[in-house]
């Protein structure tokens, strides 16, 4: 679903129906502010009373922006960014993006993603990618480990958690040397509930890094968890 029909939608059902539910026109305003300013900051009892999940990113050497949850689609979870850029996840991983400079257009072999399992990590992942202005059925193989627990600060949280590690070799695209073919992306996965909470991506090595923080669901899981700050 493109984000300005979504936006067209929400904003027709809280115009045009008499009795537009708060829990929409919450959801609609918490997508306006995420749109609004890209530097909005929250507090935990802003993003516990949020009818739309918050996620915070920063990208590269850019200002930390704020995502809003906007449509979910099966395993797909699609992300607002401030600037109108649109990240598809699939359990964590960026699978698909609207809205910038080089968009991953296509992630294939999702139904092996070693983060949609729910028993053993598998350690290898090889899929096929499409990039606007690098190319198309791009092979990327991935190798995996479990790199240990540790306890990670967010939003004053202590948080228990299990740090992934994901080995991306991407296959030479151009007739000449290329280099930065091989990075690693990182997640952060509850020690208990083994729920994504934060990641480190990249998707081409011509790209970005991504610094993703999921900050609602941060707080449902430390709410769960009895958690002080």
């Amino acid at each position: 679903m493109k984000l300005h029909i979504l936006m067209a939608i929400l904003g027709f059902l809280c115009l045009s129906l008499s009795g537009c539910s708060t829990t929409t026109l919450a959801y609609y305003n918490t997508l306006k502010l995420a749109l609004k300013d890209r530097s909005v900051s929250y507090t935990v009892e802003e993003i516990a009373a949020s009818k739309a999940d918050i996620m915070q990113i920063k990208a590269g050497e850019r200002d930390t922006a704020s995502l809003a949850l906007a449509h979910i689609d099966g395993d797909k979870y699609r992300w607002v960014s401030g600037d109108r850029v649109i990240f598809t996840m699939h359990h964590g991983i960026i699978v698909n993006t609207e809205g910038l400079d080089n968009d991953l257009y296509y992630t294939g072999n999702l139904q092996h993603n070693p983060l949609a399992t729910d028993n053993v990590l598998p350690f290898k992942w090889d899929r096929k990618v499409d990039i606007a202005n690098i190319g198309y059925g791009i092979p990327v193989d991935s190798s995996w480990r479990i790199e240990g627990e540790e306890t990670r600060e967010y939003l004053g949280f202590s948080v228990p958690v299990i740090k992934v590690v994901e080995h991306v070799s991407f296959s030479e695209y151009t007739p000449f040397i290329d280099v930065g073919l091989s990075w690693e992306n990182t997640y952060f996965l509850h020690k208990y509930s083994k729920a994504l909470l934060a990641t480190k991506q990249q998707f081409s090595p011509e790209g970005d890094e991504y610094d993703m923080v999921y900050l609602s669901r941060i707080v449902r899981e430390m709410s769960k968890q009895g958690a002080a700050q």
